[in-house]
């Protein structure tokens, strides 16, 4: 009789090992980048997607891979979302990494408008690995909620940068990071729904919230992580070190204000903050209790409530259990607001075959849902999908 330990090993074996496992890893938890490599806790992504979504629903426009033109140095409208592929190839580390060209492994980005640019000037994956994070490939990139903004790692000037789209604006932020920090270490970027503020985590030191215009920063106390930064002086929500469910908010004068425990749901991943800068919303599953042989054990149940907390105090301010769920519903993370009651959540994609005898290039990218956070209700916004063995996906507001 094969068990579902044996079915999850046996597409285990034919999982990617490359960075698509620290894609899911670091998109779903925003931990430091010291945790999400570990190797255990990528096979344990991977597999998780693999089963809930082969042979489900492949809805969507693949994602053309042969892009000739570079970003322009102005008059560029809003971004749909930033992907890179490998040009479809499937990359074994230290075997042949020497057979792709510089293009298969650079960003690029897709306007609303359909406009597909190669962006050069922000590094997007590097090849170098390390015995601790041997997941760590691909170099951060993040669109703000409005589509207007990107920030990327400037590998030439060795720090984070921002790019206002229609002016062609660049800033630099403060922190300087050597390539050889990004492999070691990895960054995680927080940029505001405006593009204006944002946050810095990972690197040398403690974690950063600068103003990109002015390149004034702040930084977040010891032991304390950037999870949601917002526009103006909209709150900046923050995590305890190594424990998610643990939140607080960065003060004017440089503390952070404990957020009252969650209860019986597990904050994993946060929205941005709301279009009044009031509240945040996360997925979580009830904690429910039960007995075993071993004793009491406590556990969660799958994402089925959508939470929303002031994002000053921490205080619960509405629950709804989640409505019209797809099936094979798998989402894990919030991002940007559609409006004062709309949140937009998404999926990784993991189609096609991984098995060591399949046929054909696999598929991935996200699917997407807007979430009535009064309500529950769920409904269908699209799906970004990409034939490749590994890559990486970015869309606004995540």
């Amino acid at each position: 009789m094969t068990t579902l330990r044996d079915h999850l090993h046996s597409i285990a074996a034919g999982a990617p090992t490359v960075d698509l496992t620290e894609r899911v890893i670091r998109k779903a938890a925003r931990r430091r980048a010291g945790v999400y490599a570990s190797g255990a806790a990528a096979v344990l992504a991977v597999v998780v997607a693999a089963v809930t979504v082969i042979g489900g629903r492949q809805e969507g426009d693949i994602i053309a891979s042969k892009v000739t033109d570079t970003l322009p140095a102005s008059g560029v409208g809003p971004l749909k979302y930033a992907y890179y592929d490998w040009c479809g190839e499937k990359w074994t580390p230290g075997v042949n990494t020497h057979l792709f060209a510089k293009e298969c492994a650079q960003w690029n980005v897709v306007t609303r408008t359909g406009e597909t640019y190669r962006m050069p000037e922000a590094l997007s994956v590097y090849t170098e690995q390390t015995a601790d994070n041997y997941m760590n490939t691909s170099a951060p990139l993040v669109i703000s909620a409005d589509g207007g903004r990107v920030a990327y790692y400037s590998e030439k000037d060795r720090k984070i940068a921002v790019r206002d789209l229609a002016s062609g604006r660049v800033w630099l932020m403060p922190m300087t990071v050597s390539r050889a920090e990004m492999v070691a270490k990895g960054v995680l970027l927080a940029l505001s729904p405006g593009g204006t503020r944002m946050g810095i985590e990972g690197g040398s030191g403690q974690d950063l919230v600068v103003e990109v215009e002015t390149g004034k920063f702040s930084r977040v106390p010891e032991g304390w992580h950037v999870r949601t930064v917002g526009d103006g002086g909209d709150p900046v929500v923050v995590t305890r070190e190594g424990k998610d469910d643990e939140l607080g908010a960065l003060t004017e004068d440089g503390t952070v204000r404990a957020f009252p425990p969650t209860g019986d749901v597990q904050p994993v991943d946060l929205s941005q903050p709301s279009p009044d800068g009031g509240a945040v919303a996360f997925l979580a599953g009830e904690k429910e209790s039960r007995s075993s042989a071993s004793g009491a054990m406590e556990e969660y149940k799958p994402n089925d409530t959508i939470v929303v907390l002031d994002s000053t105090t921490g205080e619960i301010l509405h629950k709804a259990r989640l409505r019209g769920v797809p099936r094979d519903f798998q989402a894990g993370r919030a991002g940007g607001w559609l409006s004062r009651t709309e949140v937009i959540v998404s999926e990784p994609v993991l189609g096609g075959s991984w098995m060591k005898n399949g046929k054909g290039t696999p598929v991935l990218g996200e699917r997407t849902y807007r979430v009535n956070v009064r309500t529950g209700q769920v409904t269908p916004l699209a799906t970004y999908t990409y034939a490749a063995w590994g890559g990486s996906l970015e869309l606004p507001g995540f």
